[in-house]
């Protein structure tokens, strides 16, 4: 092989890895910044977010667990976000370990925990109080209508400058 082909080879192994990287969810996931987000981008995170969350409360029959209203306490917000993040790395990433799964439920049990005693204004099953309604459905239109009003709070989306390069 020459010079050229060599190049021509790894160029087209370059190529297949990329798209192969690009496809997977869970790769390069950081916690998301809630505070730093724009429109888009908090569009983009809130549709995730309440979609997983119904998935977990639903999938490891947790609605006592986790107030139906979490989406309006900061503290329970930043925790199943970041909790999110970490279940994407544990089963979705290309390079997740066997244990990763296991750790990931040590991490939800702990979150479970800490979401009970940020439960302070009495949201959840076993804390109610008289004043505050507790449901364990969620309210998808009051849902909608508060992560509507949220990303309407947010900055704009800064515009690239032309020309300015990608990175895939």
């Amino acid at each position: 092989m020459n010079a050229a082909e060599d190049i021509a080879l790894l160029r087209a192994q370059v190529d297949y890895l990329l798209e192969r990287l690009t496809d997977a969810e869970g790769l390069g996931v950081t916690p998301v910044a809630w505070c730093s987000l724009d429109r888009e981008q908090a569009r983009e995170e809130w549709a995730a977010l309440a979609g997983w969350v119904d998935w977990l409360v639903d999938r490891y029959g947790i609605p006592e667990r986790v107030p139906a209203c979490w989406y309006r306490h900061a503290a329970l917000l930043e925790e199943l976000s970041a909790l999110r993040a970490a279940w994407l790395g544990a089963y979705e990433a290309p390079n997740a370990r066997p244990a990763d799964g296991v750790a990931w439920h040590d991490m939800l049990d702990r979150v479970l925990v800490r979401v009970g005693e940020w439960d302070r204004c009495g949201c959840a099953t076993g804390t109610h109080r008289d004043e505050v309604e507790s449901t364990s459905t969620p309210d998808v239109p009051a849902r909608s209508a508060f992560i509507r009003a949220d990303i309407s709070t947010r900055p704009a989306p800064r515009p690239q400058p032309p020309g300015a390069p990608t990175l895939l």
